[in-house]
């Protein structure tokens, strides 16, 4: 079996540039295994059904850029070789997006029921529609995430081919991912890849 992780980047409203990532245990060349992350990240994009992918609560300047794949050794986590695919998806909803830090977590859970056996990836920025009256995530950016996400891994894990949390400790493991979820509060993050700086204003102490 061979250890993948997927990594997902692009572009933020403002010119940050996101990631998000997730593991596979798989028997797959590397690829196969990356020509299939590319289709399981334009299902997530482009929804289940047509309209509710995750580019339809994202503006216009919140884009894909680039899918990659990297095949790592289990034991010792030494990189191996290497796959990469520019993919251009761009966001379709109208209004304003919101600040970069503000972000869509995907919780993953492995049958562990400990912190070494979750995970979760960041999604980018939604627009400001996505936004309820007190703050929270909008329900129809949930379930249409939800919905995107279950079709792109049931398309993606074959049985064989299953994403997975992998732990280090005590031993380098991989365990099968038996269910995710989305909060209703956004998460933050705070590190970007090339962040663009802030703009102050300064008043003078009276």
């Amino acid at each position: 079996m061979a250890l993948y992780l997927h990594r997902f980047s692009g572009r933020c409203a403002a010119g940050d540039q996101f990631n998000y990532s997730w593991r596979v245990d798989s028997i797959r060349t590397i690829d196969a295994a990356h020509s299939a992350a590319v289709v399981w990240n334009q299902t997530l994009w482009n929804g289940a059904t047509a309209g509710n992918g995750y580019k339809d609560h994202c503006t216009a300047d919140v884009a894909m850029n680039l899918v990659e794949t990297s095949e790592f050794e289990l034991l010792n986590g030494h990189l191996l070789r290497k796959r990469s695919t520019g993919q251009l998806i761009a966001g379709v909803a109208g209004g304003n997006a919101l600040p970069a830090d503000c972000c869509v977590v995907v919780s993953l859970r492995s049958e562990l029921p400990r912190r070494s056996g979750r995970g979760r990836f960041y999604l980018p920025q939604p627009s400001a529609g996505s936004v309820t009256l007190d703050g929270r995530v909008a329900a129809d950016l949930i379930n249409d995430t939800l919905a995107a996400l279950t079709a792109a891994w049931g398309a993606y894990n074959t049985g064989v081919d299953r994403p997975s949390i992998y732990s280090k400790s005590p031993v380098p493991i991989m365990r099968p991912i038996v269910s995710f979820n989305i909060p209703d509060s956004f998460g933050t993050q705070r590190r970007r890849e090339n962040k663009v700086g802030d703009v102050r204003t300064t008043a003078t102490m009276p």
